[in-house]
């Protein structure tokens, strides 16, 4: 059994940069590579390409969990691949990088009775979660995903929009984040990719797996925040659910929060609106590519603070 929660608002403040304050993509060329393994499944055949950056956002914080600001390159040690990278190109603290945002929210058939006071809560929470620097977009999905409506200021449309969805059928979570992923990835523009994923990660119906849909979000270079909307005790459904929901959000270097603790929903937004005003954005030439498809990557910051990254990257 699922539970929702009410939706509360929360706001995104960032300012769009210019262009020579963003980084550039991993590009380059190169020979047809083999296949391989990550530690999320198989890889198909991929054409391996020359990477000449490697884009981090990280996110720091201390034993109590506070963001930390103020660090400088030489604070940070990236390991890619268990080796030492040393060829750091670009580092800024409390990133300007503009979001592109896709809201992604459960609407399976169990959340049927707690939808309809949801419904003007979620217009108020896309009306004050965006600016015109920044792109959101809502997504709703069951055993289907359905794209609802880009959010530019079409308030009216957006109300309609939601005044239309009816929560219905299984839940698809996987296949939902992969399409939103790849949605995100269609748009170039240098940008922290950001899916916010509203849902008690119950999965019944997705023809991707978990470790296949991680794996596509990591190549599509987005991070997922995962809000646990259940609101009693978890039984064996709800814990592994809650499982799901956490390994999303630890390996693409998002955040895991539950809907029940510390004010609800809106508590959630609020700790991820911190989060995006707290980030530094880190590149670096990777000195060890070798034939690997999948590096993994890890992070460590002086004074024993706690670094949340995305896992790897794959070259391309």
């Amino acid at each position: 059994m699922k539970y929702a929660s009410t939706l509360a608002i929360f706001f995104l403040a960032l300012v769009l940069p210019s262009l020579s304050q963003q980084w550039p993509h991993i590009i380059g060329t190169g020979p047809t590579s083999k296949p391989t393994l990550s530690p999320f499944g198989p890889v198909a055949l991929t054409i391996k390409r020359e990477v000449q950056e490697v884009n981090l956002v990280l996110s720091v914080t201390d034993h109590r969990g506070h963001f930390v600001q103020g660090l400088s390159p030489s604070d940070l040690t990236i390991f890619d691949d268990d080796r030492k990278q040393t060829a750091l190109t670009f580092f800024q603290s409390q990133t300007d990088l503009p979001l592109h945002v896709v809201l992604l929210l459960d609407m399976s058939a169990s959340i049927t009775g707690e939808f309809p006071q949801e419904q003007g809560t979620i217009q108020d929470f896309l009306r004050h979660a965006t600016r015109p620097a920044d792109s959101v977009t809502l997504f709703a999905f069951n055993q289907r995903v359905q794209f609802v409506a880009p959010v530019i200021n079409n308030w009216k449309d957006i109300s309609r929009s939601v005044r239309r969805l009816k929560p219905d059928g299984e839940t698809a979570l996987y296949d939902a984040v992969a399409e939103a992923s790849h949605f995100l990835a269609h748009d170039q523009t240098p940008a922290r990719r950001i899916i916010i994923l509203i849902s008690d990660g119950e999965e019944n119906h997705s023809q991707a797996t978990l470790d296949q849909t991680i794996a596509e979000v990591l190549k599509d270079e987005a991070t997922i925040y995962t809000v646990n909307v259940l609101q009693n005790p978890p039984d064996d459904e709800g814990k592994q659910g809650s499982q799901i929901l956490q390994r999303l959000s630890d390996a693409t270097g998002g955040a895991y929060l539950r809907a029940n603790e510390d004010g609800g929903v809106g508590s959630a937004f609020s700790k991820i609106r911190r989060e995006l005003r707290s980030q530094y954005a880190v590149a670096y030439k990777p000195s060890n590519l070798k034939d690997q498809i999948f590096h993994s990557l890890r992070i460590i910051a002086s004074r024993n603070l706690r670094v949340r990254c995305r896992t790897g990257y794959f070259v391309k």
